[in-house]
Order: C-alpha cells, then structure tokens, then sequence
C-alpha cells in the first residue's frame, strides 16, 4: 500500500489557548489554561484529552503527562463492559466489525450493543464510512493510541485467544487475504 506521510506542525499556543477556553469556558484561571497548554506541547490529540480530563474532574496535579498515560487514565473511567467491548475491538487491528466483536466476547448483540453505543458516544470508536464485509457494521478506532492503550491492557492469555477467535471469525465471515489471516 502506498501510504504518504505527512509531518505536522504543533499547534502555535495561541490556537492551543483558542481551543481550551472554547470547550472549557472561562471557568479556569489563565494559569490553568496555560497548563494545559503547555502540557500538550502543541499536540492537538493530547489538548483534547487533556481538555476532555478537566471537563470530566477539577483540574489538579493528577494529570498524566503522557498521551497514552491519558488515554488510559480514560479508558479507566469507561463502564466495565464498554471497556472490555473496545479491548475485544483492538484485536482486529485499527478496524472491527460489531458482530466479530461479539464473536470474541462470546456474546450476542444485545449483551453489549449498549457498550457499542458508550463508545462511538465516547468518540472512542468511529462509524466507518466504508464495509470491507457486506451486512457488516465496520468501526474504527479515531486514534491507533486508543487502540493501543486498549490492546494494551488485554493479558497475553487474552491476546492468544482474541487472535484466534478473531481468525477464525474471519475467515468465516470471508476474508481471503493471507497477510490479514496470519496476523492473527
């Protein structure tokens, strides 16, 4: 595949300071502002989630200083079945597919399509807007660090069976390429 790369600038402390104050209000002094700023160096992924950490609680000390330590201090704060939902999610990779999500869980729809719904509400997951697999709802993950954080919590127990389940989930449902088979 051919994959273009595109490097970005970080965010200049202005639009940082833009973006706070627009989803956080004039609530914070101007020096809390500027710690969340500054905390995010820029990056936009890592502003959101520190702007999301300080709607959700006061802003104190407790604030992870990495993205992935945010995105986890998040996954945390998730309903025990939406976090097990997108840790079954991650197993397939960037993309998943509701019903093989399930398959991994060993449960139908209606025991986690709630948990489905905490997450795109979340914006954790995203619709996609393509289907590699008719009749197949695809999801994507909006950041690979959510993926991660999310794989990353899964036991090497849990791994081997996800990537097994996931397989033969896929192979039923037809995939045929063998790079994608193999990976799991």
């Amino acid at each position: 595949r051919q994959a273009q790369e595109i490097l970005l600038q970080p965010l200049a402390r202005r639009a940082c300071l833009e973006l706070a104050r627009s989803a956080l209000g004039e609530g914070l002094s101007s020096d809390q502002m500027l710690a969340i700023v500054e905390r995010s160096e820029g990056n936009a992924f890592y502003l959101e989630e520190l702007i999301r950490a300080v709607a959700e609680s006061p802003l104190g000390s407790g604030l992870p200083k990495t993205v992935l330590g945010m995105i986890e201090a998040r996954l945390a704060r998730l309903h025990p079945d939406a976090r097990r939902t997108l840790r079954a999610a991650s197993i397939f990779g960037s993309s998943c597919w509701r019903n093989g999500v399930f398959a991994l869980l060993g449960e139908e729809e209606e025991a986690h399509g709630s948990a489905f719904n905490m997450l795109l509400e979340a914006e954790l997951l995203v619709r996609s807007n393509t289907r590699r697999f008719a009749n197949e709802e695809e999801y994507t993950f909006r950041h690979e660090l959510i993926r991660e954080a999310s794989y990353g919590m899964l036991t090497e127990r849990d791994r081997r069976l996800g990537h097994r389940l996931a397989g033969a989930w896929l192979e039923k449902i037809g995939e045929i390429d063998p790079a994608i088979l193999a990976e799991h």
